[in-house]
C-alpha cells in the first residue's frame, strides 16, 4: 500500500529530527509527486536545503509555499531569516512585517525583526520590536536578552546594557557570546581590568572568534600591555586576514610604539589577497596621515584596481596627488570620488580642500557649500566655507573674524580639596606623565609632533586628579553656555551659536585626552571634526612661552592644515593664545588651530576635550 502523504510528512519529519537529511528530502519529495504544490512539503523541502547549505534552492522553496498557501507565519518568517542572513534587510523586514500581519504577537518574527532593524542601523525601532518580543515570552531567551543588551550599548546606555548581560548570564552562565558581550560593555565603561576577566572567561570557555581577539587586544591596550595587544591583534588576523579594525589598530599601535615597518601587516595582507583593497585602502589613509603623500598616492592606486568604484579610495588618490604636486590628475580623482558619492560630506569637503591648494577659491567655496548642506554640523565644511568666503573678501570679513572672536580663555579656581592650583597642577602633572609612558612617538593618526597623547577617553579612566579637574571644567563650559547670545544673523555662524542648547547644562563631552609635547613638538593645524566647542587645559607649560615676541608654543587660530598658493601661513593667523598653567581655552570646533614649537627642553602637558549640545 502507498503511504499517504500525511504519512510521508510523518516519516521526512522523522528523519529531520534524526539528522538524516537525505530520507527526509526523499519523503517530502515523495509528497509532492502525489500534491506537486503542497504548501507543507514545499516549506519543508526549504528548510531542510538550508540546513545543507543551499539558500538559493530553500528560498525558491519557502516562496512556491507561499505562493500556494499566503498564510503561513512560520513560513514568512523563516524566508525572514534566509534574506537576513544575506543582508537582504529590506526584504527580510517584509518577511517579518506579513508574519506580524497574519499572527499578532509571534515572539520568533517580532525578535528576528528587531535583530534585522539592528542590522539596518534602527536601533530604536529596533529596541520596540525586541521589548514586543520579550513582553510575549514567558521565558526570554538568551538570545533576546544579547540582541537586548547589544542595542542599548549601541544606544549609549552602557549600564543598562551591562545589567541586561547579567540577567543573561545568570541563565546561561556557560554562554561563551554573553561573556564576550560583557567584556566589550565593561572596556566602553573603561573598566579595563573587569573587560580583561571576561575576556579571559569567554575564551576559557572556548569562544575563539576574530572580534574576540580583537577586542582583548582593545583592552589589553587600555592596560598598557602593548605586546600583548599586538599578539591579540595578530590572532584576530589569523582568524581572519582582512579584518579591517585589527589591520588598522595594529598598524597604529606599532607606530606610536616606534616600529619602523609598522604597516607590516598591512602589505602582507595586501600580498596575500590580492581581490580585496580593505588593507590597501587602511594603509592608504595612514600614509596620507603621516604626510608621506607620494606614497599614499601609489598605494592607493593599487587599492583602485582592487576596488574602481569605491568612492573613498578615489578621494585618497586625489588629495595624495595633489598634496603631491599632480593637480590635474588630483582634481580629476576627486571629480570620480564626487560623482561616485555626491552627498558625502568628507568626500566633497576634501574635494573643496584639494580647490583650495590649487587656487581654485570659487570652486572651492561651491563644494563647502554643498557640504554644508548635506551636513549642517559638519566642522571641517564650515571651516573650509569661512576660509573661502575669507580669501574671496581679500579682507579678515565679519564672518571669518567672528569665529575667532569666540574664543575665551578662563582661570580655573583649584579644585575642591585643594587651595593651591599651582600645587594641584604639580601633581596632576606627575600623574599624567605615568599616562604618557606607554608609547614611544605621536600617534599617526592625530595633530601632534613631538610627543605623546593619551588613549581613550581620559575623563572617564576614574583618575582622581583628572576628575578634581572635571568639575572645575564643567563649571567653566556651563557658565560660557549660558553666556552665549544665541544664533548670529550670519549665516555661517549659526552651525556655532546656533547650537546653544535653552538649558546652559544641557551638553556633554564627547571626548577627553592628554597631550605632552617635548622640545621641537608642536600640534599641525587642524579642526575638530566630533566636537561643536572644543578645549585645552594646560597643566604644565615651558619657560620659554612667556616671551611674547618669539610664541614658542602658542596656541594659534586661523591658519588651515594645507598650503595655500601665494598666502604665507603667518597672513592668516587671526588669534595667538599664551598658554599659562591653570588655564582653560574654549573655542569653536569649526576654528582651525594649532600650536607653534618651542625649543626648550621642557615639555607641554595639556588636557583638552571636545563638547556637543545633547
Amino acid at each position: 500500500m502507498k503511504p499517504t502523504p500525511d504519512a510521508l510528512l510523518a516519516a521526512g519529519l522523522r528523519a529531520q529530527r534524526e539528522g538524516d537529511l537525505a530520507a527526509a528530502r526523499h519523503a517530502f519529495e515523495q509528497v509532492l509527486q502525489s500534491i506537486p504544490e503542497h504548501p507543507d512539503a514545499c516549506q519543508l523541502l526549504g528548510l531542510v536545503a538550508r540546513r545543507q547549505g543551499d539558500d538559493g534552492a530553500a528560498e525558491r522553496w519557502f516562496r512556491r509555499s507561499l505562493a500556494t498557501r499566503d498564510a503561513q507565519p512560520h513560513v514568512w518568517n523563516n524566508l525572514g531569516n534566509l534574506l537576513l542572513a544575506h543582508q537582504r534587510v529590506p526584504q527580510a523586514l517584509e518577511a517579518y512585517d506579513r508574519a506580524l500581519q497574519l499572527h499578532r504577537g509571534y515572539v520568533d518574527a517580532l525578535y528576528n525583526r528587531a535583530r534585522a532593524l539592528f542590522a539596518d542601523s534602527r536601533p530604536h525601532d529596533a529596541y520596540e520590536s525586541l521589548l514586543a518580543a520579550i513582553a510575549g515570552s514567558t521565558d526570554p531567551s538568551a538570545s533576546m536578552l544579547q540582541l537586548k543588551a547589544q542595542i542599548e550599548g549601541a544606544t549609549g546606555r552602557v549600564g543598562s546594557a551591562l545589567r541586561t548581560l547579567e540577567q543573561a548570564l545568570s541563565r546561561s552562565p556557560d554562554h561563551a557570546a554573553l561573556w564576550h558581550n560583557r567584556a566589550v560593555m565593561l572596556q566602553r565603561d573603561h573598566r579595563h581590568a573587569d573587560a580583561l576577566a571576561a575576556h579571559e572567561r569567554a575564551m576559557a570557555l572556548g569562544l575563539d572568534a576574530a572580534d574576540a581577539h580583537y577586542n582583548l587586544g582593545n583592552t589589553l591596550q587600555s592596560l598598557g600591555r602593548m605586546t600583548e595587544a599586538e599578539a591579540s591583534y595578530r590572532a584576530a588576523l589569523q582568524r581572519q586576514p582582512s579584518h579591517a579594525l585589527a589591520l588598522s589598530d595594529l598598524a597604529r599601535l606599532r607606530w606610536r610604539q616606534g616600529a619602523p615597518d609598522f604597516d607590516r601587516e598591512l602589505r602582507l595582507a595586501m600580498a596575500a589577497m590580492p581581490a580585496d583593497a580593505t588593507a590597501a585602502g587602511i594603509l592608504g589613509r595612514l600614509l596620507w596621515r603621516a604626510e608621506r603623500f607620494e606614497a599614499a598616492a601609489e598605494v592607493y592606486r593599487e587599492s583602485i584596481r582592487r576596488a574602481p568604484e569605491s568612492a573613498a579610495l578615489h578621494d585618497g588618490l586625489g588629495s595624495s596627488l595633489v598634496r603631491s604636486g599632480d593637480a590635474a590628475s588630483g582634481l580629476a580623482a576627486h571629480r570620480r570620488a564626487v560623482q561616485l558619492a555626491p552627498d558625502d560630506p568628507g568626500i566633497v569637503s576634501n574635494h573643496a580642500t584639494s580647490l583650495l591648494v590649487c587656487g581654485r577659491t570659487h570652486e572651492a567655496l561651491a563644494a563647502a557649500e554643498a557640504a554644508c548642506r548635506s551636513a549642517p554640523w559638519h566642522q571641517r565644511a564650515l571651516a573650509l566655507r569661512t576660509l573661502a568666503k575669507r580669501l574671496l573678501s581679500g579682507t579678515d570679513a565679519t564672518c571669518n573674524q567672528a569665529p575667532a572672536s569666540h574664543v575665551r580663555v578662563v582661570a580655573l579656581p583649584p579644585p575642591p580639596g585643594w587651595t593651591d592650583m599651582n600645587e594641584f597642577n604639580q601633581a596632576l602633572a606627575e600623574a599624567l606623565r605615568r599616562l604618557h609612558s606607554v608609547d614611544r612617538q605621536s600617534p599617526i593618526d592625530q595633530s601632534l609632533r613631538g610627543g605623546t597623547q593619551t588613549f581613550g577617553d581620559i575623563f572617564a579612566h576614574g583618575h582622581l586628579l583628572v576628575d578634581a579637574l572635571q568639575v572645575r571644567i564643567t563649571e567653566a563650559v556651563t557658565a560660557m553656555v549660558a553666556q552665549m547670545s544665541g544664533a548670529a544673523a550670519d549665516g555661517v555662524l549659526d552651525p556655532y551659536l546656533g547650537r546653544r542648547p535653552s538649558d546652559p547644562k544641557s551638553w556633554h563631552f564627547s571626548s577627553s585626552w592628554s597631550s605632552r609635547l617635548v622640545q621641537g613638538g608642536f600640534h599641525v593645524d587642524h579642526v575638530h571634526p566630533h566636537g561643536w566647542i572644543s578645549s585645552v587645559y594646560y597643566v604644565h607649560v615651558p619657560d620659554v612661552v612667556r616671551d611674547p615676541v618669539r610664541r614658542q608654543g602658542w596656541l594659534r587660530f586661523g591658519v588651515p592644515d594645507f598650503p595655500l598658493p601665494g598666502i604665507e601661513p603667518g597672513d592668516l593667523v587671526q588669534a595667538m593664545v599664551q598658554p599659562v598653567a591653570g588655564s582653560l581655552v574654549l573655542f569653536p570646533s569649526m576654528l582651525w588651530h594649532g600650536t607653534t614649537p618651542f625649543d626648550e627642553p621642557s615639555e607641554r602637558i595639556t588636557i583638552a576635550f571636545d563638547v556637543l549640545p545633547r
